[in-house]
């Protein structure tokens, strides 16, 4: 168990550093697993420990975080929240404790329906990619600098969706967020994997088939061309001044897609694949 003096230590050095106060349990986290050289889970006892000490050294109210990233899916009508928390090491992740929001006999409602199943895996395992390997790949030197600001602009846009599509109502503008999300990201993938000047993106514009052409044409990735059919579920650039009235399962789609395509970008310039594990997963069954 970590010790007192270890974690006064720690926080006076985090406080000459001048740390914040809600980062300090993480970094706490992170640097025991570095230290002593363990993978410490959430739950376990030692991260309460850190946790709670933290929380008695700090002004009340300065560790409510949330998650490391949350998305959300679609079901059964409404839009549920998918929590993907911080993890230090080696640890097991549940899908199905992701949906913390989720009240238990509509999970297995969701996990009785084959098709339904594993469509939200699919989905898990983009947004673990996605949550996880964003921080891998800011961390990542030698990539192209206009891929990165896409990247981290388009980061915005589909999180800026997540909190809308999270509301008890849903605004259907969340559609032209999510819009602005796939063409930044289509644009990101290209400038990291190939190259892209900001005039070479102006002249891709806001034209989505156009982006998309070219990302396929980059990735080699032939079987995106069967998302070419949504990107007509998106308005025009030009009806961003008009108001928005969106069935949601047209919104999904739209976020689904970005977050698809973050999750690709991820892929490529990292070492997490969490969905080809699925995958065997499933082959395996």
């Amino acid at each position: 168990m970590v010790s007192e003096e270890w974690l006064r230590k720690l926080n006076k050095e985090f406080r000459e550093a001048g740390v914040e106060q809600r980062r300090r349990p993480w970094d706490a986290i992170r640097r025991y697993s570095t230290e002593f050289n363990v993978s410490v889970a959430l739950s376990s006892d030692l991260a309460k420990r850190i946790f709670e000490w933290f929380k008695a050294h700090s002004k009340p109210g300065a560790h409510q975080v949330g998650s490391l990233y949350e998305a959300v899916y679609f079901y059964d009508s409404e839009f549920w929240s998918v929590s993907i928390p911080i993890v230090y090491g080696t640890v097991e992740l549940n899908a199905l404790e992701s949906l913390y929001q989720m009240p238990e006999h509509i999970k297995t409602d969701l996990i009785s329906d084959n098709k339904q199943a594993w469509d939200y895996m699919v989905f898990w395992a983009d947004c673990v990619d996605y949550g996880l390997g964003l921080d891998d790949l800011k961390k990542t030197g030698g990539l192209d600098s206009y891929g990165m600001k896409l990247l981290m602009s388009g980061d915005q846009e589909l999180r800026a969706a997540t909190s809308i599509l999270k509301q008890p109502r849903p605004d259907s503008r969340a559609i032209l967020t999510c819009r602005m999300a796939v063409e930044i990201f289509l644009k990101s993938f290209i400038a990291l994997k190939d190259g892209l000047t900001e005039k070479q993106a102006k002249a891709i514009g806001h034209d989505l088939n156009k982006a998309l052409d070219k990302f396929i044409e980059v990735s080699g990735y032939n079987h995106w061309e069967a998302a070419r059919s949504k990107l007509s579920g998106f308005p025009s650039i030009h009806e961003r001044y008009k108001k928005q009235e969106v069935p949601l399962n047209l919104l999904w789609d739209g976020f689904a897609m970005a977050q698809s395509l973050g999750a690709v970008t991820i892929r490529e310039h990292t070492e997490r694949n969490t969905l080809e594990k699925v995958m065997v997963s499933n082959k395996a069954n």
